[in-house]
């Protein structure tokens, strides 16, 4: 766990910044998921909302690909701020989990891998976000049989920029960096189908994003 720690520290200390200058988009999403898969065949409604440098409201529905793995398709509003409309924002995230703690397991956390992309246009620029994600939880049992799960999620991932210049103007209208973000909050098992998020982001799009989601297959 150590170890781990320190190589996500100082990947954040060397890549964190953009190599072109320029602040990164973030995701208007957070991540809102623990690294436990739901198991197959389950599906589960989610809501959020990111009290960030972008304001946003967002709703996801994740199922269940098989035992260790499962996708998410999420959609939502955006607002920047800066005089801006708010603007539809999309994404989807896939994690596949290779290991489970428990009490027939050497693992000391539940551990999943995964990919995601997120796009969205506002105004004066769009941004394409393509990355890979790691995600490791614990769960830890309340005395009333329910779970709190802390949670922390490291990303690095490729933000594509593209600007809408005025008509005969010069410059380079788009840019692509490599960025990276972190996410660490806590899931708090609220009923065997309800449970809910608190969650803070770094990753250019900085703040709190609170979350709630339902059980429905």
């Amino acid at each position: 766990m150590k170890k781990i720690t320190v190589l996500l520290v100082t990947g954040f200390v060397l890549v964190g910044g953009s190599s072109y200058g320029i602040d990164a988009m973030g995701s208007a999403f957070g991540n809102l998921s623990v690294a436990q898969a739901l198991g197959q065949g389950r599906g589960n409604f989610g809501v959020g909302i990111g009290l960030a440098d972008a304001t946003s409201f967002v709703g996801s529905f994740a199922y269940g690909l098989s035992e260790y793995s499962d996708g998410r398709i999420k959609l939502g509003l955006s607002d920047p701020g800066d005089n801006a409309d708010a603007e539809l924002v999309f994404g989807v995230d896939y994690k596949w989990q290779f290991w489970s703690y428990g009490p027939e397991s050497s693992h000391p956390f539940d551990f999943a891998v995964g990919a995601f992309l997120e796009y969205v246009d506002y105004s004066s620029v769009s941004a394409l976000q393509l990355g890979g994600q790691l995600i490791a939880s614990y769960p830890i049992v309340l005395s009333s049989g329910r779970t709190l799960t802390p949670y922390g999620r490291f990303n690095a991932r490729l933000e594509s920029l593209s600007w809408d210049l005025p008509p005969q103007s010069v410059g380079d209208d788009s840019e692509s960096n490599l960025e990276i973000g972190l996410n660490g909050g806590v899931r708090w098992e609220m009923t065997s189908t309800v449970n809910v998020y608190a969650e803070f982001q770094i990753d250019g799009n900085d703040g709190l994003f609170p979350g709630i989601d339902f059980n429905v297959m």
